[in-house]
């Protein structure tokens, strides 16, 4: 079945890459949808066909940078931890616990003031830096699974060919390892970061106008209800991406 599901979401991706870049026609800001205007237009009149499609490919874009940022701190600092084993792991995965108890949105709301733009009704904060401090901050329950993996897995080829030492991990003999391990979390901690994502930007309005994502649409879209065409297929994409990503992720492991 994973076959299927990954055909499904390169078509969505496919699909929507196309429509980023062959622009339809506009219309008149919020015309409902009809044939001219399939999905309705945008509040700039903008067809909402192209915006759709360019906020799914920004939201899997911000998935993926915030994924490979968390997986690989997940996967290094994990792996370190559950070589070395003994009082270094239980310091390490304390640390990693301690992270876990801080308020994520919280922090990240507070980190994005520093470097965001405040408009009164929302924070336009640089996409790409916003998906590395995601990425930054919620890497520490993948690494206690890492961890947990290595350590107690005695079957594991790496706890006996890599030295126990802090850079073991640059030594490592068993590439397929460390392969599996990027690939069971790059997925979930990719769903992470967009759901990390919606909540900022729901809470705060947290977003960059030039990287507009779902979350963009369905944030702006609360300011128009009565403009169903806004919310509804935006929050109906994001639905059927997370599913898809779940899907996929679930059959990988």
């Amino acid at each position: 079945m994973i076959k299927a599901y990954v055909i499904l979401l390169s078509f969505i991706v496919g699909l929507s890459l196309f429509f980023t870049f062959y622009e339809l026609p506009q219309g008149k800001p919020l015309h409902c949808p009809c044939l001219s205007y399939p999905l309705g237009t945008y509040i700039n009149g903008d067809n909402m066909v192209n915006m759709n499609a360019e906020a799914i490919i920004n939201t899997l874009i911000f998935g993926v940078v915030a994924g490979i940022v968390e997986t690989f701190i997940a996967v290094v600092y994990g792996s370190v931890s559950g070589l070395m084993g003994g009082k270094i792991r239980i310091i390490m995965v304390r640390i990693s616990d301690s992270i876990n108890t801080v308020p994520r949105i919280l922090l990240l709301l507070s980190i994005a003031l520093i470097y965001g733009i405040p408009t009164g009704t929302s924070l336009k904060a640089n996409f790409f830096i916003t998906a590395v401090i995601v990425g930054l901050t919620g890497w520490a329950n993948y690494s206690r699974q890492v961890s947990e993996y290595l350590f107690t897995s005695s079957s594991s080829t790496l706890s006996r060919i890599v030295p126990k030492t802090p850079f073991s991990l640059l030594f490592f003999s068993n590439k397929e390892e460390i392969y599996n391990l990027s690939k069971k979390f790059i997925i979930p901690a990719m769903i992470d970061g967009i759901s990390t994502y919606t909540a900022m930007g729901v809470i705060a309005g947290v977003g960059d106008p030039r990287f507009p994502t779902l979350t963009t649409l369905l944030t702006v879209a609360s300011r128009y209800l009565p403009y169903w065409w806004l919310y509804l297929p935006p929050a109906l994409f994001r639905a059927i991406v997370i599913v898809l990503l779940y899907l996929i992720s679930d059959n990988l492991k």
